[in-house]
């Protein structure tokens, strides 16, 4: 099930469950906020450059002419 899927089966309930659907999402991002060690107060979160370094490299070579582009 696609989250598209998921909103339309949402708007599609009464008004009261729908409430008790967003209340259960609150404080389920609540949570993963307070557990998350690598979010920021603005939500942002990081990656440890260990983690970080083979997806830079992947990156780069995969949009390699982009940067070039924008080297110039």
């Amino acid at each position: 099930m696609t989250a598209r899927q998921i909103i339309q089966e949402i708007e599609a309930l009464p008004a009261e469950e729908q409430r008790v659907v967003f209340i259960s999402l609150q404080e389920r991002l609540k949570d993963e906020k307070a557990t998350d060690a690598t979010s920021s107060s603005s939500g942002i979160r990081y990656l440890d450059r260990e983690t970080a370094r083979p997806l830079i490299k992947e990156i780069l070579t995969e949009h390699a002419d982009l940067f070039r582009k924008l080297a110039q």
